[in-house]
Parts: structure tokens; sequence; C-alpha cells
């Protein structure tokens, strides 16, 4: 509904307005009645009406004054001039300002104001039907020329051009040109993009969003474009001349530093940037591209939202990460078990940075660090009373989502900072301390003979009493419960290593190797040769 601002010292006139006009009926709304030009342009400074119905001759600030000030504040107002006075220098004045009609006060009919609201508020919808037309229209063009600019560097980066003179025919088509004119190409990346999908639920809001912003960042760079690969990987074509001085280079990081400072304030996003090598050859500029795309484990070990001038080193370590795997596994269980966040952060960064370190091929970083994941949480199923919606499905594609080592440590310390309250929580479900307390000692000390006796003489209490409270608290009696935790933990040890079974059998304080096989296929239905050679 439009709104309607009146103006005039008369009290008769704006009662006249107000009460003899049928608003409602005509889709308007009276915005403010006001008694002099003054406080009309404060109301509007507050809310600006559609339409100002104003007499001409008011003490403070007149008509015209008002007029003045509200079209300097919205060209578009429409403005309707009351007046006693039939004076042509007045009428002069209004055809000026651009008003949209005159009426003296002396004929001013009911009947002649409501055929001019109607009018007016006609020309304001037809207004606002073509704006939204044209924002329709602009936005099409806007995407299609987003999607002609992927669908060219789909077809550079697949190889899918007939050859590289017919990829510089078709840059032509978005002002690049590569007679005597080098381009330095730089790619753009979204950092956690898993996270932004997240807010935005579709991948063409994302790449439509980067590309408007960018597109309005790269005017300041005559002759550069951007071309989109996908929501989470653009490519930046630079102008570039082989004698640039540094300045001018520093030119191109200051806009790209610029878009980068945008995406973060306006859409949320945090992007990278990585410069390729400049030609002017197409097709050697067709190869830089295609290393940039390519670049994505090179990226891993990058630090977030930087702009960076080469591509890293792209060798990685050949020892075996999972080597570690026991020790940084055991390390990050018993604090995990311990509930101690602080420790198991510790625990978790000095990992990671040994990781990073030793820049180990990121899927297999990956792998490893799903296994921790995935080996702590059966850890929690096998605990009791303790249910889960944990999807091993859902953690996989989290985890190879994942861009780089610092999202990765932070998503691995996020896991374990939701499923600590899930220990306290199995632990509190005993009303007893000692019960607790117990079930920790278990699991800090499945390298050892566990007896009843000891455990009992730990808590100061008499061991047929200390039974009797575990199965009455627990179910299980404590024996049974000592031997169901080392058995998984033997079948971790299984998967996790190549140690023999009478090392595991050793590892678990058992001397006997056969006592520990039947123990372990009573367990599980299998024995442990068995279960290794399936898993």
């Amino acid at each position: 509904m439009y709104t309607v601002m009146l103006v005039d010292d008369d009290y008769p006139v704006l009662e006249f307005l107000e009460k003899m006009i049928p608003w409602q009926k005509l889709g308007l709304q009276v915005h403010s009645t006001c008694k002099n030009g003054l406080v009309a342009l404060k109301e509007a400074e507050h809310s600006m009406p559609d339409i100002v119905v104003t007499d001409i001759g008011m003490p403070q600030m007149d008509g015209i004054a008002l007029i003045t000030e509200l079209k300097r504040l919205n060209p578009n107002i429409r403005v309707i001039i009351l007046s006693c006075m039939d004076d042509f220098s007045y009428a002069q004045k209004a055809v000026k300002l651009k008003v949209n009609d005159y009426v003296l006060k002396e004929t001013m009919q009911q009947n002649q104001m409501i055929e001019l609201l109607e009018r007016l508020r006609d020309d304001l919808q037809q207004e606002a039907a073509a704006k939204a037309q044209n924002q329709k229209w602009k936005s099409m063009t806007e995407e299609n020329d987003i999607v002609l600019k992927q669908n060219l560097l789909h077809r550079i980066v697949h190889h899918l051009l007939g050859d590289f003179s017919d990829w510089a025919k078709e840059a032509q088509r978005f002002g690049i040109e590569f007679a005597g004119q080098s381009y330095l190409p730089l790619l753009c990346y979204v950092n956690r993009h898993q996270e932004v999908k997240e807010r935005f639920i579709n991948d063409n809001i994302i790449m439509f969003g980067l590309g408007n912003v960018a597109s309005e960042i790269l005017l300041k760079a005559p002759g550069a474009i951007m071309l989109p690969y996908s929501s989470k990987e653009f490519i930046l074509l630079f102008p570039y001349k082989r004698s640039l001085r540094e300045d001018d280079l520093e030119s191109i990081q200051s806009v790209s530093q610029e878009i980068r400072i945008s995406l973060q304030k306006y859409l949320k996003i945090s992007v990278s940037f990585l410069y390729g090598t400049a030609s002017s050859d197409p097709q050697l500029l067709s190869t830089s591209i295609i290393r940039l795309l390519k670049s994505a484990d090179s990226r891993f070990y990058l630090k977030e939202g930087g702009i960076y001038k080469s591509l890293p080193n792209e060798t990685f370590s050949k020892d075996d990460l999972f080597a570690d795997f026991p020790a940084a596994s055991q390390e990050i269980r018993d604090a995990f078990m311990e509930e101690a966040e602080d420790k198991l952060n510790k625990i978790i960064y000095r990992w990671m940075g040994l990781i990073q370190t030793a820049r180990f091929p990121p899927q297999i970083v990956k792998e490893w660090t799903l296994k921790i994941l995935y080996d702590n949480q059966a850890r929690l199923l096998a605990m009791q009373h303790y249910q889960s919606t944990f999807s091993m499905e859902v953690l996989h594609h989290t985890i190879g989502g994942i861009d780089s080592i610092d999202e990765l440590t932070e998503r691995v310390i996020k896991f374990f900072k939701e499923r600590i309250p899930l220990i306290r929580q199995i632990y509190q479900q005993s009303r007893r301390s000692e019960i607790m307390q117990a079930q920790q000692y278990v699991a800090k000390n499945l390298h050892k003979k566990i007896t009843l006796e000891e455990v009992s003489d730990k808590l100061h209490i008499n061991s047929s009493y200390f039974s009797r409270l575990f199965k009455k608290e627990t179910g299980d009696n404590f024996i049974q419960y000592v031997t169901s935790s080392k058995m998984e933990r033997a079948k971790e040890l299984l998967e996790q290593t190549n140690k023999s079974v009478e090392d595991i059998a050793d590892q678990l304080g058992y001397d006997n190797k056969s006592y520990f096989t039947k123990l372990f296929k009573n367990h599980t239905g299998t024995t442990p040769g068995e279960f290794r050679g399936g898993s």
C-alpha cells in the first residue's frame, strides 16, 4: 500500500483531506499530517512517503523548500501542490521541481483529488512493475552470462573445444583478447564449502552471489573477468604485462583482497586466492588454469583466507601415517574417556600439527582421521545404555568433503566436544561414583590383568559389596565388563596393527593365547585369526 503525506498549516484543509478521501478504497494510506514543511521533512527523513500533498505558503519552511529537499532525498517522489495563490511564479517553480499537479484550494473538489491520487497510484504501480520486470531481465541476463562463462571454462578444462584457436574465439565474446595481451589467472576458492552449502542450500545461489559481488569489484580492474567453475572455485583473469612494475602486481592483489573482504562482509563466505602463470598464448593459459583447478590436494595445507603467489609444494610424504595410528588412537581415546576436553584438544592439535609438518597425502590423512573418529564412536556404542543415530556414511561424506587441514582439525575437535557430554551421561547413569571410577579405571588399564579385588581395594570398599553394586548398577558382573572391554580393544588391535595374536593377548594382560582365543570367540563368534581375515 502506498503512503501519502499531507502538509498544510491550515487545519481544516488537513481535516478535509484526511476524512473525505476514501484512502483504503484507493489502496492508499495516510503517512502523516504535518503543520509545516519543517515537521514534514523530519517525518520524511524518518520514513519516506510515496506521495506528498502540500501547501506552498507555510511558516518555518514553505512548500517549495520542502519539495526541493524531498526531491533531493527521493527524486521519484510524487507531489501535488495546494495553494491559495493563483500566482504564475509559483507555478513556474513547481514545474521546475517536476511536481505532478498544482491545485488551487478555492477550486479543490473531492472528486478532483480522488482522480489525482488514483492517477499517481497507478503511475507508482506501473513504475514498480517496470522495475520488477527490468530486475527480472537483468537477473536473467546476469545468470545467463554466468552460465555461459561457466560453460566456457568447463570446455577449456575438459578439452571440449576443437583447438585453442576456438577457445580464443569464444573468449572474445567475453572481452578476452589474446592479440598482444597476456592474462594472469587467479584461482578463487571457497573455504569450508560444506558449511557454506548448509547455509545457502543451493549451489546456484552461491555461484551467482559470489559472481555478482566479485564482478562489481572487478570493474576497478579494466579488462578483468571472472569465470566460474563451480560454487566452490572461480578463475579470475587479469590483463597482464610482462613489464609490470611491483605496484601493478600489488594492484591486482588489492582487488583480490577487496573481493575477499566483501565476500566475508556481505555473504559471510571466506575465500582464498592462488596465482597461476601469466601468458598471451591460449594453450599455455589453458594449461595454467587447469593446473590451478586441479591443485586441491596442494591447497590442503594452506592457511585459509590467504592470497598465494605460486602453487604450493605438490609433493607429499611417502611415510606410513598409519604406523603411528595405534599410539595416536590410544592417546586420544584415553583423554576422551577421561572427559579431559582441554587435554584432548591439545593432543589433537599436536597430531594434526605433526601431519601438517610431514605433509602426508590429504586422502590418507582423511582416512586416518575417519578411523580415529569411527573407533571412538564404536567405543561409545559399546558402552552401557548408549543409543545413537550416528551414520558412518554421513561421517565419511563430511570428512571426504573437507578442503584444508585447519577445517579438518576443527571438525575433529567439534566431533569430540559434542560427545564428551555423552561420556559423562553414560558414567552418570550409575548413581554411585564408585561405578564411574571403576569404569574409568578399566578403560585406562586394559593392558593389565584387572581383578575384582584390585579395583575394590582402589575404591576402598568391600569386594563382595562392590560386585553386587556393579551388577545392580550396570546389569553386568564386573569380570564380564572387563572381558568385554578387553575384547573390544582386541578387535581394534587386530584391525589396526599387524601384531600377532600372541602379542595382542600379551598386550591385554593374557598369558595364555588359547584362553584369550576362547574369550574372543565367545565375545565375537569368531577366532582372532578369522576376525582379522574377514576385516
